[in-house]
């Protein structure tokens, strides 16, 4: 039963942010956790196996929250709940001994799952309709599949409230041995202050696309048609800030900038707030002692034929006066050989001790020649600009001033390619920073290819070049401007990717100096957050890129996607649920065909065993064949001297090699032992009789139709996946 307290908990949000400080006071606390307690325990199903039990409350600027521990010897739960009793959280964990379950590749653990996904999912859809609210449902959205080695599935989704989907996400996670949930969490109305509004609209869906579609915006730019060495023309979407559109009034609302003015105007206010000082643009996987290498080993560098040692690289870099490298000590140099096409690159490290710390700068060259490939680097920190009068000012170059020096750097380095370029990136050209970065992709009948470019990064202090870089292929073929679609086209096509939907939205909400909001405001928040109904822009059903500006279809990355095993061969046949069932946890073969009744080889075998072990096999080469066998002789299926791929194997065989795999090899052998009910047991080669008796015992073999073994009779493929899966099932 849900619970019927959706009333009482909007009350309590609505109160929550005046009364969660004299809450304690109006109402004992002791009186307060025993009402809790009962709630909780009602809803779900508590009883008396508990010895320990600790309930606190959170008092928070948004309400109660209550953090219930019960404990045994055993077992431990722990809830969190709302005032009302409302459960949000659970945790359990089991205390005692545990034994750690047996993967499904071992040797003594192959089985299925002790539930289904579907059969979990059941038990999970039941704990939410304990928990859940009369006005709230969930829909699971994950598609996990199903693995033998699981003992927990776990399930996720979204609350509709009132009918509408909202951002408030539940997470639920479901034990296999018992069906029991192990962990639970939800987000709720009561993280929000305020009642949600009311599920009404004055607005159509219509109207809404459209208002939203205005917020969007393409640029055509040629990008690399897959793997082949041609540049085609598509729509690309413009970054874009978060949109809505208010259900109640129709109004379009810039998220993003209402929630920048709210904490800005909270700030100027004088209201309490974080301060974020700016820090150097450090590369993170640099150290503060750069790589060096050893005398030994820059003697043993200095011996490669042609290879400069670091004083030569250090003279023809700073032959470079736009680096700014002159008052720099040469620091180390780390050589690299590409091990495929021989070329020997160094990178040479730079450093300069000021008062305000250390300058580092990477220079990466060919090794041979000392051409310059590229460079890094960075300044202790950022230069904060002061007033004219004081004598901390620095007069720093405009950003204009600045992309003169970096174009007049690449013009003369890569001067070819930089002809082909334009100014791709964006930058404010009157602003003062202390440094600036610039990105110049190649343009082709005047649109941008950026993924040709060359970069460059100016040091606004003193003109110096402090980074630059390259991305240039001079082999791509640039396919022609004739047919292109309009960017209005374009952007119908990519609005109608996305589903519009009306919804509960996370809103941002001013606070005022009203008694109500003045937790909120001591507590640090610029803003609250509450739930209103509105449109906006949903997430794709697919992962689309952008639209191709000739057609007009939506373009997707080229993705593999996970294969699923599945068979369309099985029509009618008797086994068909069987190897169905095994194909849903993997175990089969791939490629969409069981050829149910084609005689089984050795190979066939080996793949459908392996896969019973995790492994996943498609357009087997004969590296994979050689890994197959190798897990084949690891796991006692057969010896190397037994490998014969194309083999047929005989039921008897089959049988052999299944009981080997699992380790009842030895007690199959042993002599004298074994009586077994086949019509044909006295023809059952002695060698043989213990494994048919064994099979038997263990329910893996029936007779034919005459109630025979058959142990000569070839195996057909059929066989081998009912009888993996009766083991898998006893």
């Amino acid at each position: 039963m849900k619970l019927h307290k959706f009333a009482a908990a909007l009350t309590a949000a609505a109160l929550s942010l005046s009364l969660a400080a004299p809450a304690l006071a109006a109402e004992a606390a002791d009186q307060r956790l025993t009402r809790v307690t009962l709630a909780v325990k009602g809803t779900l199903g508590i009883g008396d196996e508990y010895t320990e039990f600790y309930g606190e409350p959170d008092e928070t600027a948004l309400g109660t929250r209550w953090n219930l521990d019960w404990k045994n010897e055993e077992a431990e739960l722990n809830v969190t709940a709302t005032d009302e009793g409302k459960v949000l959280s659970l945790n359990r964990w089991e205390r005692g001994a545990k034994v750690e379950p047996v993967s499904a590749g071992s040797r003594e653990g192959l089985s299925f799952p002790a539930m289904t996904r579907d059969q979990a999912g059941q038990c999970a859809r039941a704990f939410l309709d304990r928990v859940l609210s009369e006005n709230e449902t969930v829909t699971f959205t994950d598609k996990e599949e199903e693995s033998l080695s699981a003992t927990e599935y776990s399930f996720r989704g979204n609350v509709e409230l009132n009918g509408l989907p909202s951002p408030m996400s539940v997470y639920v996670r479901v034990r296999l041995s018992d069906g029991e949930v192990t962990r639970f969490w939800r987000g709720d109305v009561s993280d929000y202050a305020g009642a949600p509004g009311e599920a009404t609209t004055s607005v159509t869906q219509e109207k809404a696309r459209e208002l939203l579609k205005s917020t969007l915006s393409l640029r055509l730019e040629y990008v690399r048609d897959g793997e082949e060495e041609m540049a085609v023309l598509r729509y690309l979407p413009n970054g874009t800030d978060e949109f809505y559109v208010d259900a109640a009034t129709g109004e379009l609302v810039n998220l993003t900038e209402l929630r920048e003015r709210l904490r800005r105007d909270y700030e100027t206010g004088g209201g309490a707030s974080n301060k974020f000082m700016a820090s150097a643009d450090v590369d993170a996987t640099t150290s503060e002692a750069a790589p060096a290498l050893t005398e030994t080993e820059l003697e043993g560098v200095a011996k490669l034929e042609d290879v400069l040692d670091k004083d030569s690289l250090d003279k023809k870099i700073k032959g470079w006066r736009e680096l700014g490298l002159d008052s720099y000590t040469l620091g180390s140099a780390s050589y690299s050989v590409d091990r495929e096409t021989g070329e020997v690159t160094a990178r040479i490290s730079y450093a300069k001790n000021t008062e305000d710390g250390i300058y580092r700068r990477y220079v990466t060259v060919d090794a041979k020649t000392g051409e310059l490939i590229s460079m890094y680097g960075y300044n202790p920190s950022r230069i904060v600009l002061a007033e004219k009068d004081s004598k901390e000012y620095k007069v720093l170059l405009t950003t204009a001033d600045a992309q003169a020096k970096g174009e007049a750097f690449l013009k003369k380095l890569w001067g070819g390619q930089f002809a082909k370029t334009e100014r791709y990136n964006e930058a404010d050209e009157t602003a003062k920073v202390a440094d600036v970065s610039f990105t110049f992709a190649q343009k082709v009948n005047g649109y941008f290819f950026p993924a040709n470019s060359l970069s460059v990064r100016v040091d606004a202090t003193d003109g110096s070049i402090m980074g630059f870089s390259r991305n240039f292929d001079d082999k791509v073929v640039f396919d022609t401007t004739d047919g292109l679609i309009s960017e209005e086209q374009a952007v119908d096509a990519w609005c109608g990717s996305f589903p519009v939907e009306l919804g509960y939205m996370e809103i941002p909400v001013a606070l005022d100096m009203s008694k109500e909001f003045e937790l909120l405001r001591n507590a640090g928040y610029s803003y609250y957050n509450s739930l209103k109904p509105g449109y906006a822009l949903a997430s794709q059903d697919a992962g689309y890129t952008g639209v191709d500006a000739k057609t007009g279809e939506l373009v997707k990355p080229e993705t593999a996607e996970p294969e699923t095993m599945f068979y369309d061969d099985l029509e009618g046949h008797w086994a068909r649920e069987i190897l169905d069932e095994l194909a849903r946890y993997s175990v089969g073969w791939m490629g969409g065909k069981a050829q149910p009744d084609k005689a089984l080889t050795q190979l066939d075998y080996i793949l459908l065993l392996s896969s019973a072990d995790g492994y996943r096999w498609r357009d087997v080469d004969e590296e994979d064949v050689e890994r197959l066998y190798e897990f084949a002789y690891r796991n006692g299926i057969l010896t190397k001297e037994e490998r014969q791929e194309d083999k047929v194997l005989t039921r008897a065989e089959l049988v052999k090699m299944f009981l080997n795999s699992r380790g009842y090899g030895e007690i199959a052998l042993l002599p004298g032992i074994f009586r077994c009910g086949f019509a044909d047991a006295g023809q059952i080669p002695e060698a043989d009789l213990g494994y048919a008796a064994l099979a038997q015992g263990l329910g893996l073999v029936e007779g034919d139709s005459q109630g025979n073994y058959a142990s000569t009779r070839p195996a057909v493929r059929c066989e081998a996946a009912v009888m993996l899966w009766k083991y898998m099932k006893r």
